[in-house]
């Protein structure tokens, strides 16, 4: 009997839990910059705060280097809104800054590739408008290392692309649901 009430009462705090999750503002979307594209989705757990995650393609020297490739990395970050200004017809414009964690594989000056660790920081502006549509503008700087294999060793720098293309701008569209 304690077994079929602890197992409904982890249904009940789950479905209540859920409920509170799935309520949130959510978006689905996509970044463009110079450094790369990728998928990112966010998601309100107040109106304050949001977690964003992002899956992106590196491109870090493939449109200037004929010998350029491309990358892959995944990052999270944890943002807080420092101000918003909501307009009279439910539009409102956000701006956050935050800090996330990034891992990924791609390429660092002189076209060496490796696994890329580090630290990265989010500061943008995001528009939500009344129709279900957002616009972000941001930037994203890393400070991380650069592991590469060389002769049997691993050797880490610090990843330079990381700091150089981080503070181009990226632009997003996502879809509200």
């Amino acid at each position: 009997m304690k077994r079929i009430v602890a197992i409904l009462g982890t249904i009940t705090l789950t479905a209540l839990f859920l409920s509170e999750v799935f309520a949130q503002n959510r978006s689905l979307g996509g970044t463009f910059s110079y450094a790369g594209t990728g998928v990112d989705y966010l998601h309100f757990s107040d109106s304050r705060h949001f977690a964003q995650y992002q899956l992106r393609l590196e491109t870090s020297s493939f449109f200037w280097s004929d010998e350029g490739k491309l990358g892959i990395s995944a990052t999270a970050f944890w943002n807080t809104v420092f101000a918003q200004i909501e307009s009279r017809n439910g539009n409102i414009v956000r701006f956050y800054a935050g800090p996330g964690i990034s891992v990924g594989y791609s390429e660092d000056i002189r076209n060496l590739s490796g696994i890329v660790v580090g630290l990265k920081g989010s500061i943008g502006a995001e528009c939500s408008f009344s129709r279900g549509v957002s616009l972000t503008l941001g930037i994203s700087p890393m400070l991380g290392g650069h592991f590469r294999r060389k002769d049997g060793m691993v050797n880490m720098r610090l990843y330079r692309y990381g700091l150089c293309y981080g503070l181009m701008p990226e632009a997003g569209i996502r879809y509200i649901f």
